[in-house]
């Protein structure tokens, strides 16, 4: 029976299990020992967030230096091995995040151990972060048949993945990657086509991925985002796709200090874009950048031109200032534009006392 004034305790499962993945998941844990209602309250939380850097902040470490996070492993790793054995395994699992930058070898076969817990308990949003840490993981091969899932999100060079010639993900609709191995040098490593086996995916967002030779395929995609900030190719500037084939997409956003080259389908239903385009011009790819930037980013934009509302950046103006001639040449790329706005870091610009007159000649062709 619940003490007396203690209203909380009262409380139906679910609610106890939403005020519990508010705090961090070591403090959930230590709430068993509060009473008997909330002994093991806590082993069918759905929502399993194991973060490396705030459990040793709750435990007292600072991670100044790197033998800290090497002292600190053993009883990141002791936890969540205690959390996963002493869990209700009726329970499903609809949230299950892994974030730590200090995998060794052993510990990264720990963490395809407990994705594997997660894809067995019927796992709905999936996110493993693995920012910079020195060794790569390796995700089992059951992800790629997991029927639950819904969210995906992958941040780590996930190096020597095996990849089934044949794989299924019929409920996901979100896919975040970053630093994703797509190589067009080995066909058997990846599909070429890989997200055309997601029938229902709508967002799809590749960060300093390596995607030469890709094709983007999916059939209810409606946001499209590819950053490449931080990620320079070998030997080019830029970034060469097979072709983007999405006809439902909404939404695009572009980022990095490369150019994109890419043929894209029709776009009937396309709304917005944004195009972050920031050269490193002091680079040995200089009379490259100046030469062939602005006509890729121009053949880019006519491919978006059912756009009607635009975002640049100021660098993004600068590429396209840089061939006054070949402006004057093409046509206006958005014939439907309704709303252009040209930032940079601090706010919106003013767009009349600003830009180059070639560039406003050029995007305002199409402004009715």
């Amino acid at each position: 029976m619940a003490i007396q004034g203690d209203r909380i305790s009262i409380l139906p499962d679910v609610l106890l299990h939403q005020i519990l993945v508010l705090i961090d998941l070591k403090e959930a844990v230590q709430t068993s020992i509060l009473s008997k209602r909330w002994r093991h309250l806590w082993s069918t939380l759905p929502i399993l967030d194991f973060d490396f850097r705030r459990h040793a902040i709750h435990s007292g470490v600072e991670l100044c230096w790197s033998h800290h996070h090497d002292e600190h492993m053993p009883r990141f790793m002791n936890f969540v091995n205690q959390v996963i054995s002493c869990r209700d395994i009726s329970s499903s699992i609809s949230s299950f995040r892994l974030s730590s930058s200090n995998f060794t070898a052993i510990t990264a076969s720990f963490a395809e151990k407990w994705v594997e817990y997660a894809i067995d308990h019927d796992v709905e949003e999936l996110d493993i972060d693995a920012y910079h840490s020195p060794t790569p993981l390796k995700l089992p091969r059951a992800l790629f048949a997991c029927k639950s899932l819904r969210v995906l999100k992958l941040n780590h060079y996930f190096d020597g993945m095996v990849i089934p010639k044949s794989f299924s993900l019929p409920t996901l609709k979100i896919l975040h990657l970053d630093r994703f191995p797509f190589r067009d040098d080995d066909p058997f490593s990846f599909p070429k086509e890989p997200f055309s086996s997601f029938p229902n995916l709508e967002e799809l967002i590749l960060r300093r991925c390596e995607v030469s030779g890709l094709i983007i395929s999916a059939p209810k995609l409606r946001i499209l985002e590819l950053s490449f900030h931080g990620y320079m190719p070998k030997f080019s500037s830029e970034v060469e796709m097979e072709k983007i084939s999405t006809s439902r997409l909404n939404s695009f956003r572009f980022e990095g200090q490369v150019s994109l080259v890419c043929p894209m389908g029709e776009l009937p239903c396309l709304k917005e874009i944004y195009f972050d385009l920031d050269p490193i011009l002091e680079s040995p790819y200089t009379d490259f950048v100046q030469q062939k930037m602005p006509q890729n980013l121009i053949r880019m934009l006519q491919q978006l031109g059912n756009a009607k509302s635009v975002i640049l950046t100021l660098p993004t103006i600068e590429v396209l200032a840089m061939d006054s001639r070949l402006l004057e040449q093409s046509p206006s790329p958005f014939p439907n534009i309704k709303n252009l706005k040209v930032t940079r870091t601090d706010g919106i610009i003013d767009l009349m006392s600003t830009l180059p007159q070639n560039v406003m000649n050029y995007l305002a062709k199409g402004m009715k």
